[in-house]
């Protein structure tokens, strides 16, 4: 979803959408052809954002500081678009390097995925991340890696850093050179996005939110759809599924009651190669609270509800 002070237009794919489009995620897809047609998508930051753009200056400075780059252009007011695909570009920073060679070092938090070393010569880009997260054992590719590697075609440039600061203090650079195989995925990914925009082709849904999306106007109650006779057998699957996770609950309910009982007033106890507790909490009191206030509208449920119809007459 688009965010005020965004830099590329919202009704096409840009290069911080990458992750979520390599997932074919629903709602970024829906917000681009809601966009297209000239409805706003976009949404307030918040404060954790906003702290996030608060340190991006500062990180980004670090590690062209570690990394010896020169001419650090950082916050860059500007959109840059792909010279043959609909993808466009924003950079937190770029930079140039004078034959560097950068060796992977984890102690100075400097990484070379990949290679062990890796050489870098003129302008490359600098995309910042900040994170409450630990470390992963690598830069998974939706935390700044695909958005660099676009970014990286978009601007023609033969390099990029992501810069993470995890968990406050956790400082690492994380340096590629651009990968020759990744533009042929790019054009592919990128074309059909752009496709499904045009012909408002969504995705497959994979929740329920997703068909709310996909179809946006419900009939009227009265527009009752002959669906097709396999659907029946879905029907009594689904109902079977439910009918067998109710037993298991209410199986599960009784164990849990047997157990409570065995337990009686302690609140630890141990048998076999098991130990179970069955803790207490202390609750303060707490004022009544008020509810917020919520806008009106109609929304469809997230779950079916199924009902057996009357037999037709003579049957």
């Amino acid at each position: 979803m688009g965010t005020v002070g965004k830099i590329t237009d919202d009704g096409y794919a840009s290069c911080s959408l990458l992750p979520r489009i390599w997932t074919k995620d629903v709602t970024t897809l829906d917000n681009c052809i809601r966009a297209r047609k000239g409805e706003s998508v976009r949404t307030p930051g918040n404060r954790i954002t906003e702290m996030g753009n608060v340190l991006e200056e500062p990180c980004i400075r670090r590690a062209a500081e570690l990394l010896g780059l020169e001419e650090l252009e950082v916050d860059v007011k500007q959109r840059f678009t792909h010279d043959t695909l609909e993808l466009q570009a924003s950079l937190d920073a770029r930079a140039v390097a004078n034959n560097l060679v950068i060796q992977d070092d984890p102690e100075w938090g400097i990484y070379t995925p990949g290679a062990t070393k890796v050489l870098l010569n003129g302008p490359g880009v600098i995309e910042n991340k900040v994170t409450r997260d630990y470390p992963a054992a690598e830069l998974e590719e939706w935390r700044g890696l695909i958005q660099m590697q676009g970014q990286m075609e978009v601007m023609g440039y033969d390099w990029g850093v992501v810069s993470v600061l995890y968990q406050s203090t956790d400082f690492r650079v994380y340096v590629f050179k651009r990968d020759p195989t990744f533009a042929a995925v790019l054009a592919e990914k990128i074309n059909d996005f752009e496709r499904r925009i045009q012909e408002e082709d969504y995705w497959p849904a994979k929740v329920p939110e997703d068909l709310h999306k996909i179809y946006k106007d419900p009939h009227g109650k009265e527009d009752i759809k002959d669906l097709d006779a396999k659907v029946e057998d879905t029907i009594k699957e689904y109902e079977a599924t439910k009918e067998i996770i109710k037993n298991m609950e209410a199986a599960r309910d009784e164990l849990n009651l047997l157990l409570m009982t065995e337990m009686a007033n302690h609140v630890k106890g141990q048998v076999g190669e098991y130990e179970i507790s069955l803790p207490t909490s202390t609750r303060k009191p707490t004022p009544k609270k008020m509810v917020p206030a919520k806008p009106g509208g109609t929304y469809r449920a997230k779950t079916v509800r199924v009902k057996r119809r009357a037999a037709p007459l003579g049957s």
